[in-house]
């Protein structure tokens, strides 16, 4: 049975204002009586966060909205302070509290904690927060740099060029045209069938810029990587590397993204959280499995990526499904919800028990792309 917490408050948190209700209830027998209510407007700065302060006095447990990005200073600071507060999504707030108006909105709130009828949301510690933030950070970087390369294929596809720009061989023509200077006749020879006409001036400083930029950002997502290495445990990450298709751009997403696993009681509410279990739905005696509910969507690409890059016994579960299913897509999210499965035991228990792991090659502390494979990747956008 839910306890009734008899004393406690509501803050709704807007980007320059914070409105908070205190509420003080009693119980006589089954009824509760609102014994005394409060609501106060502060504005959102330091000052304002004193007054608060202030203001609860010993009101020591509330709940407050998960605005946006405004809340984590305020939830911050108060749990700095002892607060005991717990976050509410607000899709849930709505459904419970329907249309919003500040004052109202901050007392309901208080009063649906109290008794119990809001379910609050996990908020990351602030080094956990910190992780994420990074590696989402690195996320947006990687993909400017997927831009860049498919502008860069673009331009020399206008001109003729078949070549692949992003292998080594590639690599060399490209810094060659950018430079202005001539192929060997053994590389004109070679390549004689992947050559286009002479690039005019506006499309040497097109490529130039857009080189520039690519070595730049990839400089950009290496400090990334360097302090993200920084932050993570690294008996933890050994662990997760021996994982098929776990490289390190896999793991410190999840490690990000994840935070504490003990909040997931078993690997299905994993899979779940990370939008890898099917939807059903059931109709008399019938049930059907109608695509995946929705989950954490950077979870879920890294795990599609990661299915994506195994071999060996989960190649062979892949056709296995394939053939009882006759859809490489939903052997696909089989593959992807059986290493998510086996990532959870991993944080859980502290150790891989599976086989020694193989993978395709990689890069050291990188994972191939599918920046040249934009089918796949819009593909893992939608699932």
């Amino acid at each position: 049975m839910q306890q009734i917490k008899l004393k406690t408050f509501g803050i709704d948190v807007g980007e320059s204002k914070i409105v908070v209700t205190k509420v003080k209830l009693e119980q006589q027998g089954e009824q509760l009586i609102e014994r005394e209510s409060e609501t106060r407007e502060f504005k959102y700065d330091n000052e304002g966060i004193q007054q608060l302060i202030n203001f609860l006095g010993d009101y020591k447990e509330g709940i407050m909205e998960a605005t946006g990005v405004y809340f984590y200073y305020l939830y911050d600071k108060l749990t700095q302070k002892g607060y005991n507060i717990g976050v509410v999504n607000p899709l849930q707030l709505r459904e419970i509290l329907g249309k919003k108006t500040d004052e109202l909105d901050s007392k309901r709130l208080a009063l649906a904690y109290a008794i119990g009828a809001i379910k609050t949301s996990y908020i990351p510690k602030e080094n956990e927060r910190e992780l994420r933030e990074l590696e989402r950070h690195r996320k947006q970087l990687e993909e400017r740099i997927t831009q860049i390369k498919n502008m860069i294929r673009k331009t020399l596809q206008t001109a003729g060029y078949k070549i692949e720009p992003f292998n080594k061989e590639g690599r060399q023509i490209l810094d060659k045209l950018v430079k202005g200077q001539e192929l060997t006749n053994e590389e004109k020879e070679k390549l004689k069938n992947l050559l286009g006409r002479k690039l005019n001036k506006g499309e040497v400083l097109i490529l130039k810029q857009l080189v520039e930029e690519m070595n730049m950002v990839e400089g950009q997502v290496k400090e990334i990587d360097d302090m993200i290495a920084t932050l993570i445990p690294k008996a933890t990450l050994a662990e997760l590397l021996k994982i098929p298709g776990i490289g390190f751009t896999t793991a410190s997403t999840i490690l990000g993204e994840v935070g504490d696993i003990s909040r997931f009681s078993n690997s299905k509410a994993f899979c779940s959280y990370a939008g890898l279990s099917p939807r059903t739905k059931q109709s008399g005696e019938f049930l059907s499995h109608n695509g995946l509910i929705p989950g954490n969507k950077y979870l879920r690409r890294v795990f599609f990526l990661a299915a994506v890059r195994v071999d060996g016994k989960f190649n062979e579960f892949y056709t296995r499904i394939k053939e009882r299913s006759g859809s490489g897509k939903k052997a696909l999210v089989a593959v992807a919800n059986k290493l998510a499965r086996i990532v959870f035991h991993v944080l859980r228990d502290g150790v891989y028990k599976g086989d020694s792991k193989k993978v395709v090659r990689v890069r050291k502390g990188r994972e191939p792309s599918v920046d040249g494979d934009s089918t796949l990747s819009s593909a893992l956008d939608k699932l």
